[in-house]
């Protein structure tokens, strides 16, 4: 387990490229890394494959509010799995992107006015 926390630390995408490698070669597989995503790869992968989050209002007697669950692979459908393939190639567009920038790009410029 600590092995795993470690290499999350050194490469955060190390999970989402995996689960990407199995969601393409072999469904059954799937699962387990959808699972073992934490909680923002998750929301983030769900975000980018337009998955919206189940979610429940729970009434009280002055006030109501929204409950999101947890999303586990079963909790999808077979087009939301679909769609995965989908939020994945957006997120490696975005990493893509990124991998192209320096340093200095992310920088805050001021600008002196006359």
């Amino acid at each position: 387990m600590n092995t795993m926390q470690n290499n999350q630390t050194i490469e955060p995408r190390s999970l989402l490229r995996e689960f990407h490698q199995i969601l393409s070669n072999q469904r059954s597989l799937a699962r387990s890394a959808f699972n073992n995503l934490n909680s923002g790869q998750k929301r983030l992968l769900l975000n980018a494959s337009g998955i919206e989050p189940r979610t429940t209002t729970i009434y009280n007697v002055d006030s109501q509010f929204t409950h999101a669950w947890e999303m586990n692979y079963d909790n999808l459908t077979d087009n939301e799995i679909d769609d995965l393939k989908k939020g994945l190639r957006r997120l490696q567009a975005i990493i893509d992107a990124f991998a192209l920038c320096e340093e200095e790009d992310f920088k805050k410029e001021t600008k002196k006015v006359a």
